[in-house]
């Protein structure tokens, strides 16, 4: 004889994120948190898993639905590796091979979710394939990884745990998201864990409050401790025209900070690659070539409307003007590093983070024109020096600076010769425009300029008149 259920027990339950091999965000509380039955006290212990007494230990009872959450006091990276015990009145939750580091969660559409096996991409054209290279390599203990689940509607949908660094769990993982981890942690020699949510073709709505993405693989990681941000982005947005990219930005941020209560934490993103947005998709784009270096400026303009943020340039990492996937992820991953390292963990002996930015922009006679004029742009973050960089293998090769273009007072734009003539200062001038007002840098879908700075890192597009 069966009996209708009145009433269900609740199981003891925590979020996904809490698995085996996990990575504690060092230097803050810790928020742990899930479910059990109504009223039901919960202990939650942090202990050393060589063993000996719990390192901290905190008690909570859940509420009248059943939801319960603790702090874990703020600890620190030395090498100890712990268990993390959740007892409730019937069940006990034991997660092994807990350890302490910095925690990154890398999102945006398939460049960012570029996978380390590479199975549906052509090698790269220059030197190594360093992350087929790296798939070869024995498990790295110090590098943990988290694949977030997809959403139910999407191929492949499954959920994740924390696993260590090796051949097999890296092989779906972001490249450019493993590669900054990877740097990261070998500067700071701590563990360092990645949270990888990215989908192919996502726009930055779907990862909005509300958004299906934003739903279903980044609010249930909230609000579980982050160092910050990685955000690489934007390529359907621009396909398809959107007038309010930099407002959605500025939701977005607020909305992850928020969510993983870190009001402050940085957040970093990658500037699109030079492609041809505007001959996409068999000549079906509603785009022009200025719709790029557009959407450029609106990245850039990220770093101001948003505290904490900065945008990195990638010109130069791209073999296939038409392949909108270019396959230098290790080199993206290396310069948000390098960006991290200094801007997020004080490391200024590094270095320049970014490449050149114009800053000011004068006007002198042209030495070359008689009675002509020149524009001379002065550049920030340029190191020990501007540097020029020839695609040519003559090692004598003197390169001649490309993607500069100046207007006179009728607005047209001439091509322009571009000269190095300080350690910040580059000289532009052209005979069709003997009195020049403006100049501009790299504005083009498919510019790849050829000015950098004593790091190797190229120099930003920019507008400017006078």
């Amino acid at each position: 004889m069966s009996f209708p259920v009145l009433f269900q027990i609740l199981a003891l339950v925590l979020p996904q994120v809490f698995t085996d091999h996990m990575v504690l965000q060092q230097g803050r509380a810790v928020p742990v948190w899930g479910e059990a039955s109504p009223k039901e006290q919960i202990v939650v212990s942090l202990l050393p898993e060589a063993g000996g007494a719990a390192v901290t230990s905190v008690k909570v009872r859940a509420d009248r639905q059943g939801a319960w959450r603790v702090e874990l006091p703020a600890g620190c990276a030395d090498g100890t590796t712990y268990v993390l015990e959740v007892k409730g009145k019937k069940e006990t939750l034991r997660f092994s091979d807990v350890v302490y580091g910095e925690v990154w969660l890398c999102s945006g559409q398939s460049n960012m979710a570029y996978e380390m096996r590479r199975t549906w991409q052509a090698p790269p054209q220059k030197g190594e394939d360093l992350a087929s290279a790296e798939l070869e390599k024995p498990a790295n203990p110090k590098i943990r990884v988290f694949l977030s689940g997809r959403p139910v509607h999407e191929e492949g949908a499954t959920g994740g745990s924390w696993k260590v660094a090796d051949g097999e769990s890296l092989a779906p993982v972001s490249a450019a998201g493993y590669f900054f981890i990877k740097a990261v942690s070998e500067t700071l020699g701590v563990p360092v864990g990645l949270i990888s949510a990215a989908v192919g073709g996502s726009s930055i709505e779907r990862w909005m409050p509300g958004g299906d993405l934003g739903t279903s693989m980044v609010e249930p990681l909230m609000p579980f401790a982050v160092a910050g941000f990685l955000w690489y982005q934007g390529e359907n947005d621009l396909a398809y025209r959107n007038g309010h990219y930099l407002e959605d930005y500025v939701t977005l941020t607020s909305f992850w900070r928020n969510g993983f209560e870190s009001p402050d934490a940085p957040f970093y993103s990658v500037m699109l690659c030079p492609h041809t947005f505007s001959d996409r998709m068999h000549r079906q784009s509603k785009v022009t070539a200025e719709a790029l270096p557009l959407f450029w400026q609106t990245q850039l303009r990220t770093e101001q409307a948003v505290p904490n943020s900065a945008v990195i340039f990638i010109p130069d990492l791209v073999d296939d003007i038409e392949d909108i996937h270019p396959s230098y992820k290790w080199e993206i991953g290396r310069r948000l590093a390098r960006l991290a390292l200094v801007r997020t963990y004080g490391i200024a002996e590094i270095g320049e983070p970014i490449g050149p930015r114009a800053e000011s922009l004068c006007v002198e006679p042209d030495p070359e024109n008689a009675g002509g004029q020149r524009l001379v742009v002065r550049f920030s973050h340029c190191g020990t020096g501007l540097k020029g960089r020839s695609n040519s293998n003559e090692p004598h090769t003197i390169a001649r600076l490309k993607w500069f273009e100046i207007a006179g007072a009728d607005g047209i734009w001439h091509p322009a010769f571009a000269d190095i003539v300080g350690k910040d200062e580059v000289a532009v001038y052209s005979q069709e425009v003997p009195e020049p007002r403006a100049v501009r840098f790299a504005w083009h879908e498919v510019a790849q300029p050829n000015l950098f700075n004593d790091a190797g890192l190229p120099a930003y597009p920019f507008s400017m008149s006078r």
